[in-house]
């Protein structure tokens, strides 16, 4: 996901996290996360994998949704999908 966010840095989940909030550099009213043949997705590293989805479901979306109004200077909710396909 660092790679395909064209995130600046991702050295662990608490900058992937702050990474993913911000998005800053991504001009689009909307998100869309499609992760195909989500059931070999970290097939080998179900941890990373039950935490990638925490991570979404916790602290992404929720974000995106309306926490940026309140932590984010003008902030403005976006649209923010992620779709698991078998």
């Amino acid at each position: 996901m660092a790679e395909k966010f064209l995130l600046p840095d991702s050295t662990g989940w608490d900058s992937f996290t702050d990474w993913m909030t911000d998005l800053s550099w991504i001009d689009n009213p909307c998100f869309c996360i499609i992760i195909k043949d989500y059931t070999d997705f970290l097939k080998k590293d179900t941890e990373s994998k039950e935490i990638v989805m925490e991570i979404f479901k916790e602290d992404i979306l929720p974000f995106w949704e309306k926490g940026v109004t309140q932590t984010v200077v003008e902030g403005k909710p976006r649209s923010f999908k992620v779709y698991l396909v078998k």
